[in-house]
């Protein structure tokens, strides 16, 4: 009696390394442009956030056109139709709750009086070394040219006013809400790109294994 014996499939394992290597090749490069967008994005919410009155040693920052001291009296020249804000430096020992005791007032060069009475566009309060800065009233000039810039005094002691051109809410909201996108994104894609890489990476030692294994077994059978 002649007993039939089916030969069993030969599984053949898979050699090739492209989809490993584009896998991998795909991740990094997500990474890097993960990367990118944090970067760009950290930028933008530091030219945004950052006010520019106070440096991180708490000197006036690249933003502000005057200083005096509060009560004091100075000179500066603006623009018309531009909007100026005036921040309250004081001690960050008083915990940004100083006040002037009275109106900022400027002088024009036609005579005209201004009061600094308005909101500013954004309220902003910093603190930088020793010092808070807090946005305490705005307004815009009516003309060109040089102004007298009267402070009143303060409630609290060590105190000087900064002025700095306002910031619009707009371009402010804006920078904001595109940083917030700009994290989420760079977060997903670097997980993303991590997740590829990392993946891919193990694939391509599979098949490296794999291939040793099948150029093994075809060395053993050539001898």
């Amino acid at each position: 009696m002649r007993v039939m014996v089916n030969p069993q499939p030969v599984a053949v394992r898979k050699t090739s390394l492209t989809g490993p290597v584009w896998l991998t090749v795909s991740g990094a490069v997500l990474i890097l442009i993960a990367l990118a967008i944090g970067a760009g994005t950290a930028v933008l919410l530091f030219r945004t956030a950052g006010s520019g009155v106070l440096t991180f040693s708490g000197e006036p920052g690249s933003s502000v056109i005057a200083e005096v001291d509060a009560p004091g009296t100075t000179t500066v020249d603006l623009v018309a139709g531009e909007r100026y804000a005036v921040h309250l430096v004081e001690p960050a020992t008083a915990g940004g709750l100083g006040d002037l005791v009275g109106d900022v007032h400027l002088l024009a060069p036609s005579g005209e009086t201004v009061v600094a009475d308005g909101t500013p566009g954004v309220d902003s309060t910093s603190t930088m070394g020793d010092v808070t800065a807090r946005s305490v009233a705005a307004f815009t000039a009516p003309e060109d040219g040089t102004y007298v810039l009267a402070v009143p005094s303060a409630d609290v002691d060590h105190a000087r006013v900064l002025l700095a051109p306002d910031q619009a809410f707009a371009p402010f909201f804006a920078g904001i809400f595109g940083s917030i996108l700009g994290v989420f994104a760079a977060v997903l894609i670097g997980l993303l790109g991590t997740g590829m890489a990392v993946g891919g990476g193990i694939w391509w030692g599979f098949r490296v294994r794999a291939r040793r294994a099948v150029n093994g077994v075809e060395d053993r059978a050539g001898s």
